[in-house]
């Protein structure tokens, strides 16, 4: 008997490796205007509420949404028909596939922003736009400073300053189209009625141009949309007091610095 147990051979336990945790989430998302999807890149599935997203997740705005995207020192619009995704690296970055965001940094470096063409880096508001066909990165500085990186090297960009970046890494400098100006309503706030629209009006000589609508101190996007023509007609949603402007977009798809804002207030009755 004591010969069998000396000879039995032990129980062989096998332990599996632990699963690796998911990351966690980084960032909170909120719709702003038409439809989401949120996903991996291959596969989307809509999403109708306010929701955290981690590092490998991304988002895909309808052609009339845009969404908003909040970290603790900053914030990104996303705008309408955008796909763009956080890094699942170590070290975080945000990955334009198509269409235009705006990262607007309260304090410190913004987030790097990686496309097909370019990186782009650096503290202060910057427009990023991404098309396929051409293929082209467009980066517009609108206050502070950035640098832009490409397969040829890299230049440096100050508030008020453009540059555009083609498929073989070539980069150059170009200039903002001009704001536009005499915005009705202005300085003198429009009252609507909730639940009717307001009626947006400027001037300017471009064929596009991107509308945003504000908190009254400029901190929270409530609409972002890009036009065809000089007028809009946004919904009067929530009560209060909003700012909006109008940015000009040229005809090779860099985006201008905003117009003076106007301002709507939304009323009861």
């Amino acid at each position: 008997m004591l010969l069998a147990l000396l000879l039995a051979k032990p129980d062989v336990v096998v332990r599996r490796p632990p699963r690796p945790l998911p990351p966690a989430p980084v960032a909170s998302v909120r719709i702003l205007d038409g439809t989401l999807q949120r996903g991996d890149g291959k596969s989307w599935k809509s999403a109708d509420r306010d929701f955290r997203i981690a590092p490998g997740e991304g988002l895909r705005t309808s052609g009339d949404g845009a969404a908003l995207l909040t970290f603790p020192w900053m914030h990104i619009v996303v705008a309408d028909d955008t796909v763009v995704g956080l890094t699942p690296s170590t070290v975080l970055s945000v990955s334009l596939a198509r269409g235009r965001l705006q990262e607007q940094a309260t304090a410190g470096d913004i987030l790097k922003v990686v496309t097909a063409e370019a990186e782009v880096r650096g503290r202060g508001d910057v427009v990023v736009i991404r098309s396929d066909s051409p293929a082209l990165t467009r980066v517009s500085a609108l206050r502070g400073w950035f640098r832009v990186k490409s397969g040829q090297g890299s230049l440096s960009l100050e508030g008020g300053q453009a540059a555009v970046v083609s498929a073989d890494g070539a980069a150059e400098l170009v200039e903002m189209p001009t704001p536009p100006t005499g915005l009705s309503p202005g300085s003198d706030p429009l009252y609507v009625v909730q639940g009717r629209s307001a009626p947006l009006v400027w001037k300017g000589s471009a064929r596009r141009y991107r509308i945003q609508v504000l908190s009254l101190d400029g901190s929270e996007v409530v609409l972002s949309r890009e036009v065809e023509g000089t007028s809009l007609e946004v919904p009067g949603r929530g009560l209060g007091t909003y700012r909006w402007h109008a940015s000009a977009i040229d005809d090779h798809g860099v985006e201008g610095a905003p117009s003076a804002p106007g301002l709507i207030c939304v009323v009861e009755k």
